[in-house]
C-alpha cells in the first residue's frame, strides 16, 4: 500500500496492535516449501528433495467499522457539529489508512443531515473538535493489523425540522489503497498491483475496504439546564449568628434542574464533585433533599442519591424528567475544611 504519513503514539486512539494478525500471515512474508522423497534400493536407503518454492504472502485489505452509539442520537435543530462515535478497526494483514465518509439513507426517516468533518477521538471519549484531531482523508492515520481507533463523525442538521423526525445515515471507510487507485467500489479480489506492504499487491478482502454501519440522528425538542447556588453560610460562631465563610463554617447550596421543550429527558444523572476545601456534613451518614424529600447520602440504598467521600463526589439520578415539569432542587450542607 501506499505509506501515509504515521501519526505518533501522542494520539490516545486505542492502537491495539499485536502480534497475531486479524487475517493471518502478515503481508510480505515469503513462505517457503520443499518436499523430500525416500526410498530403499539394494541395501540402502536413498532419499532426494524437490527444489525450494517461495510463494510471498500479498496485502488482504480489510476493515470493520461499528456504530458505539447504542440508541438514535438526540439532535436539536438547527445544530453544527451533531457528532456519532465509531471505531474503526483494521482487520487486513497490513498497514492500512481508511478514508472516511458519510451519506443519507433514504427510506423511512424524515430529513438530511450535510457531512462536515470527521475527528479522532484524544482517548477520553468525549467528542470536543477543538481538541480532538481533525481526520485528513488525504493523509489519513494509518492502522497496524488488528489496531483499532475511534473516531467521531460530525453534521450540520438543518432549521426546521420537528421534534421527533429522523435522519438514517451510513458512515463509510474506504481504503486509501484503493481510492488512491480510482477504485471506490471494489468488490472482493480486486488488485491495485505493487501497492501492498512490502511492494506486494493490494487484495481487496471480503469484509471490503469499503466497510460501512448505519447510525441515526433524531430531534429532541428538549433541553436541561442546571443551576448552582450558595443559599446559606453559618459560621457558628458568636451563638451562630454569623455568616462568615470561615474554616468550620457550614455552606448550604442549592442545585436546580430543569427540563424545557417537548418529551421526555431520561437517565437524567446529576454530579457536584466538591473541591478538597468542603466536605458534605456528616458524610455518608449526611442528608441530601431532592424535591423536598430528604435523601441519604449512603450508596447503599436504593434512592439514587449517593455521596463518595473518596471522590468527595455527591450523585443524584433522577431518571426520566417530563420537559415543562417543575424545577427540582437539590439541596445538601457543606463543611470548609
Amino acid at each position: 500500500m501506499n505509506k501515509f504519513k504515521m501519526i505518533g503514539g501522542l494520539f490516545s486512539l486505542a492502537l491495539m496492535a499485536n502480534e497475531s494478525m486479524a487475517l493471518g500471515t502478515q503481508a510480505g512474508t515469503s513462505i517457503e516449501n520443499q518436499a523430500t522423497v525416500t526410498y530403499t534400493a539394494g541395501a540402502g536407503t536413498v532419499s532426494a528433495a524437490s527444489g525450494k518454492v517461495y510463494v510471498t504472502v500479498q496485502e488482504l485489505i480489510n476493515a470493520n467499522i461499528v456504530s458505539q452509539d447504542s440508541a438514535n442520537v438526540s439532535i436539536s435543530s438547527p445544530q453544527t457539529n451533531a457528532y456519532l462515535k465509531f471505531q474503526l478497526t483494521n482487520t487486513g494483514n497490513g498497514d492500512e489508512g481508511f478514508a472516511i465518509s458519510q451519506q443519507n439513507l433514504t427510506g423511512a426517516d424524515n430529513f438530511d443531515v450535510t457531512f462536515s468533518n470527521a475527528y479522532i477521538d484524544d482517548g477520553d471519549g468525549i467528542f470536543d473538535p477543538a481538541i480532538d484531531t481533525l481526520y485528513d482523508n488525504s493523509n489519513p492515520q494509518v492502522l497496524a493489523p488488528d489496531a483499532s481507533m475511534v473516531i467521531w463523525v460530525a453534521s450540520t442538521v438543518p432549521s426546521g425540522i420537528s421534534d421527533g423526525n429522523t435522519a438514517d445515515v451510513q458512515v463509510t471507510a474506504l481504503s486509501k489503497t484503493f481510492s488512491d487507485d480510482g477504485q471506490t467500489s471494489p468488490s472482493a479480489g480486486a488488485v491495485v498491483n505493487g501497492q501492498g506492504d512490502s511492494a506486494t499487491d493490494a487484495v481487496m478482502g471480503t469484509s471490503g475496504a469499503n466497510a460501512d454501519d448505519d447510525a441515526t440522528f433524531i430531534v429532541s425538542d428538549i433541553d436541561v439546564a442546571i443551576v448552582k447556588a450558595i443559599s446559606a453560610v453559618r459560621d457558628n460562631l458568636g451563638g451562630g449568628a454569623g455568616n462568615q465563610p470561615v474554616p468550620g463554617a457550614e455552606v448550604d447550596y442549592t442545585l436546580t434542574v430543569t427540563v424545557t421543550g417537548t418529551g421526555d429527558a431520561d437517565n437524567i444523572s446529576v454530579s457536584d464533585p466538591l473541591p478538597t476545601e468542603l466536605k458534605l456534613k456528616d458524610g455518608i451518614t449526611g442528608v441530601i433533599t431532592v424535591g423536598g424529600v430528604a435523601e441519604t447520602a449512603s450508596s447503599a440504598d436504593s434512592d439514587g442519591t449517593s455521596y463518595d467521600a473518596n471522590t468527595n463526589t455527591i450523585t443524584v439520578d433522577l431518571g426520566t424528567v417530563t420537559a415543562g415539569d417543575p424545577a427540582i432542587a437539590i439541596q445538601f450542607t457543606t463543611v470548609i475544611q
